[in-house]
């Protein structure tokens, strides 16, 4: 197995673990009906390493390891650490929302199929039930991820306006200004968009997966 190979499919499965240990406690503390709150302290710190973590993925794409668009990689990267570290991580009234455990349980539920999909067709033993899992899973788990991001976001607005949080006001040595607020205001117009289109795109990679898959057989 070449180095590349061997780096592909250990850091999946570094993924795969720590996004396993992300979904496993998000629902045994559903479950258990622990506050959200709680489920953010328990989670967030593994949570946040594979997200920050995943930044290796927008580099992987720009130096060809693999066949992934760059503004892609980048943009789904972006969007989801600004989610966890500039609006959850950063506003402690948005924690305790009913929301933060849905969107981590939206993004464990892909992550723990995705990863491992990753890993298994780098290793060339994929089975073909887990390909069917890989391009099905998104269909709830995208509309779910998206609606709690927006809602964590809506929510973080009157906060980041009264705080001033990460705003640059002019004049300074950049001669440039910020708008924290915004910006999110910005996002939350964009998301829609964005997400419908990276969702029409999974249909398409679904159609095209799974019609080769049943030629194949």
């Amino acid at each position: 197995m070449s180095i590349k190979s061997t780096y592909l499919i250990t850091y999946n499965l570094v993924q795969t673990m720590g996004w396993m240990y992300a979904l496993v406690v998000s629902l045994l503390m559903s479950i258990n009906g622990s506050p959200s709150r709680y489920l953010y302290f328990g989670v967030t710190p593994v949570l946040r390493f594979c997200q920050l973590l995943s930044v290796l993925e927008v580099f992987h794409a720009a130096t060809g390891l693999v066949r992934t668009g760059v503004v892609g990689a980048f943009t789904q990267w972006f969007a989801r650490t600004h989610c966890l570290v500039a609006v959850v991580d950063s506003v402690p009234e948005v924690q305790g929302e009913v929301w933060v455990a849905i969107m981590y349980m939206a993004w464990s539920f892909t992550e723990v199929v995705r990863y491992p999909w990753y890993a298994l067709s780098i290793a060339g033993s994929c089975p073909e039930w887990l390909t069917w899992l890989r391009y099905t899973i998104f269909i709830p788990t995208y509309p779910f991820g998206v609606v709690a991001e927006m809602l964590l976001l809506y929510h973080a607005l009157p906060y980041a306006r009264e705080r001033d949080m990460y705003n640059l006001h002019m004049p300074n040595w950049y001669n440039f200004a910020f708008d924290w607020h915004n910006f999110m205001v910005g996002g939350l117009c964009y998301y829609p968009f964005a997400w419908l289109q990276l969702y029409t795109h999974m249909f398409a990679q679904r159609k095209k997966k799974l019609t080769t898959q049943l030629k194949t057989d």
